[in-house]
């Protein structure tokens, strides 16, 4: 064997075997790069949940402060208006009533009653109103086809 053929089987073995360590180590560096991204990457439930959570709070916190903010500007322009109302009383012959605010602020709220629907429908005395049961049902006694004649 010469040495040209020598150089040659040399040169395409140094080729098949960088080819063959390079794949393998691209496999690996992904292999590698798979799990901590995967790992890092992963949301779960309970991250997710946790993290609803939080910002549920933080709305909760925000709509209670705005809450008591506005309270008590209403209740400083109550004041505001009562003073008013004094001096105005003082200063000339003007009755102007004070602000009512400040009394059901300081009382606790009480929620409204509920109460059922009105009917305002325009209707005679003895005719049911729209919220009656049988509105519009007292009609059965009509045929519902027109007679047809030929």
């Amino acid at each position: 064997m010469n040495l040209e053929e020598f150089n040659i089987i040399i040169f395409i073995t140094g080729i098949i075997i960088g080819c063959v360590v390079t794949l393998a180590l691209k496999s690996y560096k992904a292999r590698n790069n798979k799990q901590a991204y995967s790992s890092s990457s992963v949301i779960t439930m309970k991250s997710l949940q946790q993290e609803l959570d939080s910002k549920q709070v933080i709305i909760d916190n925000f709509f209670s402060d705005s809450n008591e903010h506005l309270m008590a500007v209403e209740k400083r322009l109550a004041d505001l208006r009562n003073c008013l109302a004094d001096n105005a009383s003082q200063s000339s012959n003007v009755k102007i009533e004070s602000s009512s605010i400040i009394s059901n602020a300081q009382t606790p709220d009480t929620s409204p009653v509920t109460e059922p629907p009105r009917d305002y429908a325009l209707k005679n005395d003895k005719q049911p109103g729209m919220l009656s049961e049988n509105f519009g049902l007292d009609d059965r006694h009509t045929d519902l086809e027109p007679k047809r004649t030929i």
